[in-house]
């Protein structure tokens, strides 16, 4: 069934598409554009109405989930041969883009978005976390973050799994509210070198719950990020993304790094090494929620 958002995502395509010529006037949809559209459906389509006051997210929450995302996608817009991704920057919200050769869904399952049977497992305990907080285990992101921060469960990967040599990883901040992104969790790692010599490297940690599917450009835009950031004069940039994948399961996949020299020109990710970690005993909330949890 289609929902309020596959209607102003198909009217705005249309006011842009020219059907004679097949072309696109502009593939770029900004936050003005999103709330003009929103004002003239509810408008139109009384006593249905959406707010308008957050254009931002959108597209973020109508691309959260990618089974909906693709059962909601405008038909039109499919069958002229367009998707779309989200976009950040310049007050932009969306973008228009042409499907691919030979894809047959708006939004495909990424190929590392599930453990494989290569996917190394480990067994980590639990018994460590407070009871106290366990008591209040949620199905969200902040306490994904929580207990992979407390488990030591990134630090684990890197040295059971990833084959960087990476020595010691600190946590520098969670939750970082940056212009056009969010980092969950933010790590400054010491890598060895050839002889001995030890390098700084910055990972950046996207965290996605078990009915949330990890965005390929959310994490490229993550990795990005720290490039940006007056703090950081580290030059490669690792980004990780931590998943829930059943109950108390969490799938870690570490993508090849982003480097200050090019990184702006990245457009795309490549898994370099990927783990998948057992919480015993279970944890409350590391579990596939029912409902969306961001």
């Amino acid at each position: 069934m289609a929902s309020s958002k596959t209607e102003i995502i198909e009217e705005i395509f249309r006011a842009r598409y020219a059907e004679d010529t097949k072309q696109l006037e502009n593939s770029i949809v900004t936050l003005q554009d999103v709330s003009t559209a929103i004002s003239a459906f509810n408008a139109s389509s009384p006593p249905k109405e959406m707010s308008t006051r957050n254009p931002a997210n959108f597209f973020k929450d109508f691309i959260r989930n990618r089974k909906n995302a693709n059962t909601n996608w405008p038909t039109y817009v499919m069958s002229a041969g367009f998707t779309g991704r989200q976009v950040t920057l310049s007050n932009a919200c969306f973008e228009f883009i042409p499907l691919l050769p030979g894809q047959l869904e708006p939004f495909p399952e990424l190929n590392f978005a599930s453990p494989t049977a290569e996917t190394p497992r480990y067994l980590i305990e639990s018994v460590s976390l407070p009871l106290a907080s366990r008591r209040l285990g949620r199905n969200d992101e902040p306490w994904l973050i929580q207990v992979i921060t407390r488990l030591r469960i990134v630090e684990s990967h890197f040295s059971m799994a990833s084959t960087r040599k990476v020595r010691q990883l600190d946590l520098l901040q969670m939750n970082v509210k940056l212009a056009g992104t969010e980092i969950d969790a933010l790590y400054l790692a010491q890598e060895e070198l050839e002889g001995g010599l030890l390098e700084e490297v910055i990972v950046t940690c996207e965290a996605k719950g078990g009915r949330d599917d990890i965005l390929e450009d959310q994490i490229i835009r993550q990795a990005k990020a720290p490039f940006s950031m007056r703090q950081i004069n580290q030059d490669v940039v690792i980004p990780i993304a931590v998943k829930c994948v059943g109950p108390s399961m969490v799938h870690v996949i570490e993508f090849a790094p982003l480097n200050r020299s090019d990184f702006s020109i990245v457009n795309s990710l490549t898994i370099a090494s990927d783990s998948l970690f057992e919480i015993r005993p279970p944890v409350p909330g590391i579990s596939i929620s029912k409902k969306h949890s961001k």
